[in-house]
């Protein structure tokens, strides 16, 4: 399924109306799996000021909690049933974390931290490519924030560059809706509120100091768990559900893209009855969007 990201089309239209103001990126960390740059908001070449609470030293572990915590509900199939699925998987947490809480810990005040991760799992959920986009930052109180563009978006199978060709403009502070809606993690952590009281669905906000917490007050060490889960696990894995993962595979992609095209259309709808796109533009997506269901 080719991956169409709407979000790019508030994109053009936000920076073609506000040229002047823009995030400069400046490279931090260039992988295979994974970018990592900093960035500063600018107009006509002048720093704006941000009062981002960094440089931070922010433990390893502590962040590490954090993304393996972070889970995210989609809603799949023609009965729009939630599924709720991890943001982030062991492996990238294992080489993301290091690199963010290092690039905070040498950030200014000017600058928050935006990342890409690429999945490349062969589970059920992963069976493709799949990126995830956002920034990260610090503030007053010892806040954390991590906001998202997009979640485990299909990366085009016909792209033979493992870099996207451009990243995705639009601001994630900025995005109120969303096909995906990031789950709170209690204690610590809660979804961003804007000031009309409504809840952003891709930016939580984490108390470190809960945080923290948290992690001394866990029963049983991270590691002790690990070893008993899988166990645990592996009997229902290999009794009731295996003739479920047999015959489902093909249903669930099926039902996903039904439900993907569907979230869209009712996005791009949005976007021009908002006057952010034009009707020519609306019928070209709209059209591109309704052959990929023939």
């Amino acid at each position: 399924m080719k991956r169409i990201t709407v979000l790019l089309i508030i994109s053009a239209a936000f920076f073609s109306a506000c040229s002047s103001s823009k995030w400069v990126r400046t490279t931090v960390v260039k992988q295979r799996d994974f970018i990592v740059n900093l960035e500063q908001r600018q107009e006509e070449g002048i720093i704006i000021q941000q009062n981002y609470e960094h440089p931070y030293k922010l433990g390893l572990p502590d962040l590490e909690k954090l993304m393996g915590d972070l889970t995210y509900v989609e809603q799949i199939g023609l009965m729009n049933t939630d599924k709720q699925n991890p943001v982030f998987q062991a492996v990238e947490i294992d080489r993301l974390a290091p690199v963010l809480a290092d690039t905070l810990a040498k950030a200014d005040a000017t600058q928050r931290i935006r990342f890409t991760s690429f999945n490349r799992g062969k589970a059920l959920i992963f069976s493709v490519s799949r990126e995830t986009e956002g920034v990260i930052f610090i503030e007053s109180g010892k806040r954390l924030n991590i906001a998202f563009n997009f979640i485990n978006s299909e990366i085009d199978p016909t792209e033979t560059n493992v870099y996207p060709s451009s990243h995705s403009k639009v601001d994630p502070l900025k995005i109120k809706t969303s096909y995906a809606t990031i789950s709170p993690t209690d204690p610590y952590a809660e979804l961003h509120k804007f000031e009309s009281g409504e809840q952003s669905p891709m930016w939580v906000v984490a108390d470190l100091e809960k945080l923290k917490e948290a992690i001394n007050t866990e029963p049983v060490p991270i590691g002790e768990v690990k070893e008993e889960a899988p166990p645990a696990a592996a009997p229902e894995s290999k009794s009731a559900n295996t003739e479920t993962e047999k015959t489902t595979p093909a249903q669930a992609s099926e039902n996903l893209l039904q439900q993907d095209i569907k979230d869209k259309l009712k996005y791009l709808k949005e976007l021009l009855d908002e006057g952010l796109i034009s009707e020519k533009d609306y019928n070209a997506k709209k059209m591109e969007l309704l052959d990929k269901l023939n």
